[in-house]
């Protein structure tokens, strides 16, 4: 068995600050022994303005903070799987055209030896319509959250989609110390199709790094995170932010580890355990607003748990695809 790590911190739009919160996390998980470390979504950054948002998200091979954490993961000889915002490469194709500010939401994984072994740009964009609780945008979107309500109505123009370019791929989980990791990004978690593909593709844990707002959070994280774990018999690893980001954003928070037969391994504090529910809690800025930077160490064992649950209830071979097909079969 080999140990992993999820974490949550709170990001602000302050990337070293960022940088260093990630670092603190980091480090106390790879002294408890973890190889594999999960950081949230968006862990560079977290901005209500659209224009920002675009001047500090640079190509990877530019980004200060993916830089800082390849030199972290090489000196501990660890994997990281980190949210990150960024632009393409010169190399890449830029499907948004010259002049786009849009940028990708991404799920970085950087190996112990500081390369990039893979990269995910999110697929699914949070353009939603809440009442009562949530924004209608991400991390980054256009309706930041005001001491959790918002105005009803639909989504504004875009949501998300208004300074995120979609992801055009799924990737093929990526082969670590811990087994393989299917990657996945904070809205992709409602979307079962992407599930079953990289289930198919070898996926023995899911990754999904995560912003999730405080309705959503707490009407309905942990329940979509431990049915993932169960209907897929995967290792379900989900690093949350958590906190105030700004004065008009925050985070849910409880970052968890579920095994593939639904048992939590790890569970870290949602906002409202650690401060308080909306009424009573600190305003941003106030003594004992700020949420500490956390993590747990879990074990993770393929063989007893993502093979044992596969033995015993056996989905793979029992899909009817003579009657219904099978989504992603030729993936």
């Amino acid at each position: 068995m080999v140990k992993a790590a999820v974490t949550q911190i709170t990001s602000t739009n302050d990337v070293a600050h960022n940088l260093k919160i990630s670092e603190f996390v980091v480090r106390g998980a790879a002294n408890e022994g973890a190889k594999v470390i999960f950081l949230p979504e968006a862990a560079d950054f977290i901005t209500n303005d659209a224009h920002e948002c675009f001047l500090l998200s640079p190509p990877i091979s530019k980004h200060d903070y993916t830089i800082g954490l390849q030199a972290l993961a090489k000196e501990l000889s660890v994997t990281l799987c980190v949210g990150i915002h960024d632009t393409p490469e010169a190399t890449e194709d830029n499907s948004d055209g010259p002049g786009s500010e849009r940028v990708f939401n991404s799920q970085v994984v950087i190996g112990p030896d500081g390369s990039i072994l893979d990269v995910y740009r999110k697929i699914h964009l949070f353009d939603v319509a809440l009442t009562g609780g949530a924004s209608s945008a991400g991390p980054n979107g256009d309706a930041p959250v005001s001491n959790g309500s918002v105005t009803a109505g639909p989504p504004k123009k875009g949501g998300e989609s208004s300074r995120i370019r979609p992801g055009m791929r799924i990737n093929t989980p990526v082969q670590t110390e811990i087994g393989k990791i299917g990657l996945e990004i904070c809205y992709d978690i409602r979307f079962p199709e992407l599930h079953t593909v990289l289930t198919r593709l070898g996926a023995q844990i899911i990754s999904i790094p995560a912003a999730f707002t405080l309705k959503t959070g707490k009407d309905h994280w942990y329940t979509l995170c431990r049915a993932l774990a169960i209907q897929y018999q995967v290792y379900l690893v989900a690093s949350a932010q958590a906190g105030a980001h700004n004065p008009t954003r925050s985070s849910w928070g409880e970052s968890v580890v579920f095994s593939p037969w639904g048992v939590e391994l790890a569970r870290l504090k949602s906002i409202d355990e650690e401060l308080g529910p909306i009424e009573t809690r600190p305003k941003y800025g106030e003594v004992g607003s700020e949420m500490k930077g956390a993590w747990a160490v879990v074990e993770i064992d393929l063989e007893g748990e993502v093979d044992g649950a596969r033995k015993q209830i056996p989905l793979a071979i029992q899909k009817r695809k003579d009657v219904y097909g099978v989504v992603g079969e030729t993936a």
